[in-house]
């Protein structure tokens, strides 16, 4: 009896504590936002707000309420992301051979030689390789249903841009990007304002990250190297006085409101047995901005017909 007794008493315990234990997680993994049938927890927040620290080192440097709003922001556009692509495939996955090849880039960069290193490198943020899996995967898929959906739409003038390169110096631009949008334009210059006092206070990298509505606001921004022929003349314009780490005025596109700040400017000697290879180049870096502002516009009109609900 007393055994039976001593026994009964330790399995109330273990419930108890069972009991207040699952209780504890779920009063810390909270739903934040939800988005029709999707749902967004505190503990993906979290888990998201570790994976742009990953990234984008400057990331680090945010207060945490904000890195929380970031990390909210951009998993609210994955999730719209993942809405749209459920339409039109039964699953969201690529090819192993692919995931691979992209996680040896990343890891490369970050200084690993293999792939356990990075691994170890992911569990001191609570990040398994599945997780960055997931992300490419989602990122690979809707880009192929951006590219099938408006590649015809994108017009580029061979001739006119073969001219442009022969009369103009060979210039390219290490540029990176704040997309942002306003529902009134009288907001305009208080909304530019804003960005700028983050410019100055967290950098520009942490600035896109907090403000930018483009793909690129996760890697803080950075849109890589730039033939400057590629530009638009508006955005040519904007850039046109512009010394390196300095940035521009809004320009006016169809994804919103666009900022470009020049990192570095390189000069080369133009060739005319590369000016073949050289336009295609053009052609490419013009299809992708064409393609990336057409991505921008499709989430934003994907992204109006959910209810988004943040709790």
């Amino acid at each position: 009896m007393k055994i039976n007794s001593i026994y009964i008493k330790f399995v109330k315990i273990i419930f108890v504590f069972l009991f207040y234990a699952t209780n504890l997680v779920a009063l810390e993994n909270k739903i934040i936002v939800k988005i029709n049938n999707e749902i967004i927890t505190s503990v993906d927040i979290e888990n998201e707000a570790n994976y742009l620290k990953i990234l984008n080192p400057q990331v680090k440097n945010l207060e945490k309420s904000r890195l929380i709003n970031v990390a909210k922001n951009s998993l609210i556009r994955e999730k719209v992301k993942i809405i749209a692509l459920l339409e039109v495939v039964k699953e969201i996955d690529v090819k192993d051979e692919y995931k691979n090849r992209i996680i040896k880039t990343r890891y490369e960069k970050k200084g690993f030689d293999t792939l356990d290193q990075y691994k170890d490198y992911l569990k001191k943020y609570g990040l398994k390789i599945e997780y960055i899996n997931k992300k490419i995967s989602i990122e690979a898929i809707w880009n192929e249903l951006i590219y099938k959906k408006f590649i015809s739409k994108i017009v580029i003038d061979k001739k006119k841009l073969t001219n442009e390169v022969k009369n103009n110096p060979d210039v390219k631009l290490l540029l990176s990007e704040i997309i942002f949008r306003i529902k009134n334009k009288n907001d305009l210059k208080k909304r530019y304002n804003e960005i700028k006092n983050d410019i100055q206070n967290e950098g520009f990298e942490n600035a896109a990250l907090i403000h930018s509505v483009s793909n690129s606001a996760s890697s803080g921004g950075k849109i890589g190297w730039i033939d400057k022929n590629s530009l638009n003349k508006v955005s040519s314009n904007a850039l046109l006085n512009l010394k390196i780490g300095e940035y521009s005025e809004p320009i006016l596109t169809a994804s919103g409101f666009l900022i470009l700040k020049i990192n570095d400017i390189k000069k080369n000697v133009s060739d005319e047995k590369k000016l073949e290879r050289k336009v295609n180049t053009l052609i490419r870096v013009k299809t992708n901005q064409q393609l990336n502002q057409l991505s921008n516009i499709y989430l934003n009109k994907v992204k109006k017909d959910l209810t988004i609900n943040e709790l």
